[in-house]
């Protein structure tokens, strides 16, 4: 844990981020008055119960949107939701998976983001899984803020363990309660960057392939693009990937009170 303590000094960086995690955006007052743009997402992050402890979302899509400037609070949305609000005039922008061959209203614009979705998995070095076959009856530690809790079984026969959120999914894989942990891939991979992780950087590839993109009415005023861009843009997606990475490393290292296993 030597590398991680090293960056302790950038902890107000992850309570930046934690606070994004709550849900907690402050807006200009002038925003909060017109009600902002109005964004949605697949999944809203429910407010952290009293004296729980601060974790970071995992979904990407949700910690970008709510850094939107002059955003309105987050619309919980599925795809087929929000194609029909942004067609009504009643949602500005919608981020999450879309389907390439989804069939998008006139209207409706879409435009890929740098961020690789598909489930990816980390195991112990050791591990004698080597597929994904080989997950029948082995234990795969989800979260719930994820987005594939169920698939594993379903496709594979594994044990699913759910946990409230990655860090805790990733906690559980650190002391033994699992033989994987599976999340999006491009959050594995800036994971696996740090040290402290080699030790689980055995992995599966991605058995199918997901991406987010961002939906958007046509007719957006100029400032509403700009400020999506200046969120969305693959510079500012992997900035923001950093940071997260970051964030939960640092509640597991916090949290981590038992050796690895192993």
């Amino acid at each position: 844990m030597s590398d991680l303590i090293e960056r302790l000094p950038r902890r107000l960086l992850f309570a930046a981020l934690i606070g994004l995690s709550a849900g907690l955006v402050l807006l200009p007052a002038d925003a909060q008055e017109s009600g902002g743009w109005r964004l949605g997402v697949a999944q809203v992050p429910d407010a952290p119960a009293p004296g729980a402890k601060p974790r970071t979302l995992v979904r990407l899509e949700a910690l970008a949107a709510q850094a939107v400037p002059d955003s309105a609070p987050l619309q919980a949305l599925t795809l087929d939701q929000a194609l029909e609000r942004l067609q009504a005039d009643q949602l500005d922008a919608w981020v999450g998976i879309v389907p390439e061959d989804a069939a998008l209203p006139g209207g409706v614009q879409r435009r890929a983001l740098a961020w690789s979705a598909s489930p990816m998995a980390i195991l112990r070095v050791d591990t004698d899984i080597h597929d994904w076959t080989a997950l029948a009856g082995r234990t795969v530690c989800l979260s719930a803020d994820g987005r594939f809790v169920g698939e594993l079984n379903a496709r594979f026969a594994a044990i699913e363990q759910v946990y409230p959120s990655a860090t805790d999914a990733l906690l559980a894989l650190r002391t033994g309660q699992c033989d994987a942990a599976v999340q999006d891939e491009d959050f594995l991979r800036q994971l696996l960057t740090y040290p402290e992780w080699r030790k689980f950087s055995a992995q599966l590839q991605p058995y199918r392939k997901l991406a987010l993109a961002q939906l958007r009415r046509a007719d957006l005023p100029v400032s509403g693009r700009q400020a999506l861009q200046q969120a969305l843009s693959a510079a500012s997606l992997q900035h923001a990937v950093q940071e997260q990475v970051k964030a939960i490393a640092f509640e597991v290292y916090l949290d981590q009170t038992v050796p690895d296993c192993h």
